[in-house]
Parts: structure tokens; C-alpha cells; sequence
């Protein structure tokens, strides 16, 4: 197993600083790094990567500098970008041993593997179709088989479930949490759902910098104490709106209950309640 330490590391483009002082040491296992867009999570992960180069920092790999170990370190890692390029006439199957072609990999293996991974994401009956008839849940399956060609031991996914219907999020999140048994696997996302089943830990990250690092129960401790439940008449909505994080709002005949995310009681008769994940998140994420 492979360790990545991410010491001081920064990015800034022209005046403004996209990633602050991250340090981080990640293992193997899933991560899950969660924030807003444009909270820096892409910028971060083209660094891990040595796509960008840091303004300041560095990033290791078993204590080596990645622009130190070049193409021993490429040989180790799988990504898959946000906007994720691809040959529309192309088919599934072509595609990948071009891809395969690309990373330099011998032709036996690259056949034998191609297969094992078109039948990890479902698609070995569609290998023989063209790309531009894949759904984008589909493509993005290609995504992930384009990924593990070289059998990563370090995965990066950059937003690999965005646009993707819920059926094929669940389908993507059972492919991800297979992956994270032997190897690092760092996903990052802006749906709390798409981590909250399957990362061992989870990254926060808020105006470039990481503010929460650590598990699940970690991150709802957080937020204990401060999530409520109250059932208030829908013209007391919009001024509670205004002095509280709603996350939750649901009419109830004439009435409307809000679960309300305050360090203090919102209304008279709100009762405390047992914080979600969502809410631990909104609850960092929100406040000043």
C-alpha cells in the first residue's frame, strides 16, 4: 500500500488563491473530499495527480516528491477527470485499447484486461457500440474501466457520479467501494450521499482549505447539539431563512416543519434532533 502526504500545499492563479496550505497524509481506502463548487476540490486533485503545479507545497508519494518519481508515479495512478474526454465513434471496446495504447501497455495484458473491465462496470454486451450512443452513466462506466487500465493502486475520480440518474449513482458507488479494498481511492463530489455509504474518511473543504478530515462519526459529532426539528406557520418561513440553515422544509397542511441547523433553539417549541451527515456538512460549510 502507498501513502500520498500532502504538505503545505497551495495553488493560486493570477490574484486568487484556489487551494490554502492542504496537509494531509492518505492511505489506503476510500476518501471522500466534499465541497461546494469551486470550494478547490479540482484544482487539488490535478496537483495529487502532477497535472498542475503547486504555487507552494508539496505532495509525496512514500516520502518521494511525485515530480521526483515521473512515470513510476503515473504507472500508480488512475484518474478520472470532471469533464472526461472521449472519441464518439469510437467503440467501448476500441476506445479502450487506445487508451491502453496510450498508457504504454503490453497488448496480451491490455486484452485480458479490458475484458475483466468492461465486466466490473456492466458494459461487456455494449463493448461492440459506439460511444456516442452510451448514456452518461455509461460513459462515465467507461470513465472508471479507462481509469483502472493500468491497475492503479491510486484512484482519483474527480465528481465521477455528476448528472448521473440515481440508479446509476448507486451502481457507481458499488464500483467505487469494491475499488477501495486494496488500493487509495480519493472521490471527490458536491452530493453528500455519494460518500456517505462508502469512505472510510471524509475530506471537507471550504474556500480552498480543508476544514474537516476524519470519519463519519467524526463529522457528525460536529454538528450534535445543533440540528432541530419545529413545525411553524409558512409566513414565520422566509425570516427564519434568513437567521438559520434550513435543510430540510416540508409542508404540513396549513403549517410547514423545518429542520434548522443553529447553535441556538430557533423557535419556542423546536425539539433537538440526532444530526445527519447533510447536516454536519451544511453545518461547516455554512456557518461564517
Amino acid at each position: 500500500m502507498h501513502n500520498l502526504e500532502l504538505t503545505d500545499l497551495s495553488k493560486a492563479f493570477k490574484n486568487k488563491a484556489a487551494v490554502r496550505n492542504v496537509n494531509v497524509s492518505l492511505t489506503h481506502g476510500v476518501y471522500g473530499l466534499l465541497g461546494e463548487n469551486g470550494a478547490g476540490k479540482t484544482t487539488l486533485m490535478r496537483m495529487l495527480c502532477g497535472i498542475l503545479e503547486p504555487t507552494s507545497g508539496t505532495v509525496l508519494c512514500d516520502g518521494i516528491p511525485i515530480r521526483q518519481l515521473g512515470g513510476d508515479y503515473r504507472m500508480l495512478l488512475g484518474y478520472l477527470p470532471q469533464d472526461f474526454g472521449y472519441y464518439k465513434d469510437f467503440t467501448a471496446l476500441r476506445f479502450l485499447h487506445y487508451m491502453a495504447a496510450l498508457k504504454a501497455l503490453p497488448e496480451d495484458y491490455a486484452r485480458d484486461r479490458i475484458g475483466e473491465l468492461l465486466e466490473l462496470v456492466g458494459l461487456s454486451a455494449e463493448k461492440q457500440n459506439k460511444l456516442k450512443t452510451f448514456s452518461g452513466g455509461m460513459i462515465r462506466r467507461i470513465g472508471i474501466a479507462q481509469a483502472l487500465l493500468n491497475d492503479p493502486e491510486i484512484l482519483v475520480l474527480d465528481e465521477p457520479t455528476s448528472g448521473l440518474d440515481p440508479g446509476e449513482r448507486v451502481r457507481f458507488r458499488n464500483i467505487i467501494s469494491s475499488l477501495g479494498k486494496n488500493r487509495l481511492v480519493l472521490l471527490s463530489t458536491h452530493i453528500v450521499p455519494d460518500v456517505e455509504y462508502i469512505a472510510d474518511r471524509i475530506l471537507l473543504m471550504k474556500d480552498g482549505s480543508l476544514i474537516h478530515v476524519g470519519d463519519e462519526s467524526l463529522l457528525l459529532s460536529r454538528a450534535a447539539g445543533r440540528v432541530w426539528k419545529c413545525l411553524v406557520p409558512e409566513t414565520d418561513v422566509d425570516l427564519l431563512d434568513r437567521k438559520y440553515v434550513i435543510s430540510n422544509l416540508r409542508h404540513q397542511g396549513q403549517a410547514v416543519e423545518l429542520r434548522i441547523i443553529s447553535e441556538e433553539r430557533p423557535a419556542p417549541d423546536a425539539q433537538q434532533t440526532e444530526a445527519t451527515l447533510e447536516d454536519a456538512y451544511l453545518y461547516l460549510i455554512k456557518r461564517p
